[in-house]
Order: structure tokens, then C-alpha cells, then sequence
């Protein structure tokens, strides 16, 4: 979004529901034996816990106190025997949080997980490793309702994590959800307390936006790559070489009066200071009156009435047979949401078919949605088609029912007229 104040009210309630997480998932611990009896689907299964006790387990027993528990005999005076019970039961622990991500109880694997991480710092780890792998793999096979499952419920209690952060910036980064990668990276930085996180975060993402650069100046969509940069901006996450390139992008979707602007403020820059200079003496040299065509792309442009929500705007998107729904302009969200309800009002006919489940952030956390794909919307003048909208648990607030995103208004060339409170929307 562009206000800086509903970024860090998302911030406070995210760190509020990371905290919520830890406490509610501690009250679902239990010992490893319930936890594979509840997922064996009826094969009886052996393991060794960590205090070297050998356990035949039986799922189709009703309760962990019928689970029929073999000791072995463990010499406690020989440290031998301690270091290879205790190598057994790092084994089993492991082949068990292996065992649940395959099943896709995750749930039980997040449990099972959180035991270790506060009892054995060091099978954890090895836990850790295995989910990494298991997250690469779903984004490698592009199994998206999984990949979004498994984030959800593994960043519900550890919301700080920078690795799993940074796999799910690549994950949308992968399904082409630019701005929800830069909505990832804010929520990264902010929790890179120590200096190697703080590379990896900046390192990953100058890659980030040197790719979208690329990719959109190669298709030549100056208007997308001007709100890339402009989210970035607002996101906080803007330094001075995004700001040069923004100058780029403007100079070269006609917009000279911007880029001579930019240019003049990093001139002492040591970055670009160089750069800019060079560009600034091309573009006076060229012509000492700067051109703004900006503007002028938006004659003739469809004009669409908004509702003012405090310092934001909501519009109507509607179906064929004029049923509509209220969304909030939200340039920073990079696909259109809406609550379930909503949903429903603009999917009269059943059409609509499901794509998959993808994890989005929101003002309550990181949540999962369900993301559709709708055969006909309509906004303004404008028919869309085969347009992809996310149905996630959107709290209504002042008639608001979802959010309208980068994935339709992408599609044009468009403009907020505050003056007048419309929409202007021209094609590309």
C-alpha cells in the first residue's frame, strides 16, 4: 500500500501474531510417538526417542497411553552407548519430520519441530535443513497450494525467520508477484539483526530489482517499471541506485521534467554521482526545456468515479451482469483480493476456476489464499478476461471489500485524478 502508516501497522500486528503463534502452538506439544501415531495412516512403526527407548507405535490404537513402548537396555555409565542412542534418536527424529513433510501434515511436522527447537538446539537444525530442501522442492515443482502451507504454518510461529523469508520472496518472485517481493524484503530487512542476514537480505534484493528492471525495460512497459519503483519507494526501500534507474524509466516513458529532477538530487551521490551528471548534461544539452508527455498519455482516457477512503480510494469492479463489489486501490498488493463474500457476489454463474494457494501479507500476518481465475470482470469501460483474484479472510472495514491490484490496473495505463477523485485509464 502507500501509506507508511498501514505498513507499520502490519508490521505491529505481524509482530503480534508471530508472538500469538509461539504461544499457542506451545500449548499443542507433545512427545514424538503421538505425533507419528497420528499420521501412520494404520502401519504399525518403530522409533528411538532421544533418552534411547525403543517405541512400536500403533496408530490404530484410540490414545498415546495404549502405545505399546519397548526399552532397551541402555547402559547410562557408558558414554558410548549415551552418544549412540542419542545418534539413533537424531536419526529417528529426522526420518519422522520427513515423514510428515511427504504426508503434508504440517501441522504435526511444525510441532514436532518446535519440540526440538527448544529441547535439542542441534537435531532442530538438522530439521532446519530438511525444510529448506522441502520448500526449494515445491517451488522447483511449482506446487504452490503446498509451498503456501507450509510457509504459513512454519512463519505463524517463526515470523523472523530470514531464510524462509527469502525462499518465499523467490517463491513470488517465480509467480511474477513483484510488489509481494517487495513486501517480502521490508519484512526481511526489518528482521536482519545481524550484519551477515543484512547482506544476504540487500545482495538478494539489488538481484530482485535489477531482474524486474530487465525484464520490463525489455518488453519497454515503462509505466509498470515507474510503479516498481514508485512501491519500492514507498516501501522504504529506495537508495540511490533504484533512484537513478527510476530516473531512467521516466526519461524514457517521456516524463524529462522527472528525470532532470532525479538526475540534479544525486549529482554528490558517490554512487551514481557520475551517472547522473552525464545524463543530466545529455538531457540540457538536447534541450534546455523539458518535455512532459506524461500526462498527455491520458487524453481520451476512460474516467472512472472513486470513493475517498481517509487518504486512499476504492472502486467498483463489476460483473456482466452489473453485481459489483468495493475494492481499495492498492498499487503495493501485485494481484487483487477480496473476501469470500465478495468473491461470491462476482462468481454468479460458477464460473470461476481455482488455480491454486498462494500465501499473501496482510495488516493480520502472513495468511494463505486461494487464488481463481475469473472468465469475466469488469472495471470502468474496460473488460477483463481470465483475470486471477485471490479469495482470502479480508476484514470489511468501511464498506471495503477487498483490494484492487497491480494485476489488473497493470494492464493500462492509469492515473488517480485526487482533484476530481477518478480513475483515469488509458490503454497501453
Amino acid at each position: 500500500m502507500k501509506s507508511p502508516v498501514l505498513i507499520s501497522i502490519a508490521f505491529i500486528v505481524g509482530l503480534g501474531v508471530g508472538w500469538f503463534g509461539k504461544t499457542w502452538f506451545g500449548s499443542y506439544l507433545y512427545n514424538i510417538d503421538a505425533v507419528i501415531a497420528t499420521v501412520t495412516g494404520g502401519n504399525t512403526r518403530t522409533v528411538t526417542n532421544v533418552d534411547g527407548i525403543t517405541m512400536q507405535l500403533d496408530p490404530n490404537q484410540s490414545s498415546n497411553k495404549n502405545t505399546t513402548v519397548q526399552s532397551t537396555s541402555l547402559d547410562n555409565t557408558n558414554p558410548k552407548s549415551i552418544a549412540l542412542a542419542q545418534e539413533d534418536a537424531s536419526e529417528s527424529v529426522v526420518d519422522t519430520f520427513k515423514f510428515l513433510l511427504e504426508q503434508r501434515q504440517y501441522f504435526n511436522a511444525m510441532v514436532l519441530y518446535q519440540e526440538q527447537k527448544q529441547s535439542r538446539e542441534s537435531i532442530a537444525a538438522k530439521l532446519k535443513v530438511v525444510l529448506l530442501k522441502e520448500l526449494e522442492f515445491l517451488i522447483e515443482s511449482r506446487n504452490n497450494s503446498d509451498f503456501s502451507t507450509l510457509v504459513e504454518n512454519y512463519l505463524s510461529i517463526y515470523y523472523d525467520d530470514i531464510d524462509v523469508l527469502l525462499l518465499l520472496a523467490h517463491f513470488n518472485q517465480v509467480n511474477s508477484s513483484y510488489l509481494e517481493v517487495v513486501n517480502v524484503f521490508l519484512l526481511a530487512k526489518t528482521y536482519a539483526y545481524s550484519d551477515y542476514d543484512r547482506e544476504r537480505v540487500e545482495s538478494r534484493l539489488n538481484g530482485f530489482v535489477l531482474d524486474v528492471d530487465s525484464s520490463y525495460t525489455g518488453q519497454e512497459d515503462w509505466i509498470s517499471l515507474i510503479n516498481f519503483y514508485a512501491h519500492i519507494d514507498t516501501s522504504g526501500l529506495m537508495t540511490s541506485s533504484y533512484q537513478y534507474r527510476q530516473a531512467i524509466a521516466h526519461l524514457r516513458s517521456g516524463d524529462e521534467a522527472f528525470a532532470i529532477e532525479q538526475f540534479r538530487a544525486l549529482l554528490n551521490d558517490s554512487l551514481v554521482g557520475e551517472s547522473a551528471n552525464k545524463a543530466l548534461d545529455s538531457l540540457l544539452n538536447d534541450s534546455q526545456t523539458p518535455t512532459i508527455v506524461y500526462d498527455s498519455l491520458f487524453a481520451g482516457a476512460d474516467k472512472i468515479e472513486l470513493q475517498k477512503v481517509g487518504n486512499q480510494y476504492a472502486v467498483n469492479l463489476s460483473n456482466a451482469r452489473q453485481d459489483s463489489v468495493t475494492l481499495l486501490i492498492d498499487t503495493g498488493a501485485s494481484m487483487t483480493a477480496m473476501s469470500l463474500d465478495a468473491f461470491n457476489k462476482l462468481n454468479y454463474s460458477g464460473e470461476a476456476v481455482e488455480q491454486d494457494r498462494r500465501v499473501f501479507r496482510t495488516a493480520s500476518g502472513v495468511v494463505q489464499g486461494t487464488v481463481f481465475s475469473v472468465p469475466e470482470l469488469i472495471l470502468g469501460k474496460h473488460r477483463l478476461e481470465n483475470t486471477q483474484i485471490a479469495v482470502i479472510d479480508f476484514g470489511r472495514e468501511q464498506g471495503i471489500e477487498g483490494l484492487l491490484g497491480m494485476n489488473i490496473l497493470g494492464q493500462f495505463r492509469f492515473q488517480i485524478d485526487q482533484e476530481r477523485s477518478q480513475l483515469l485509464l488509458s490503454d497501453k
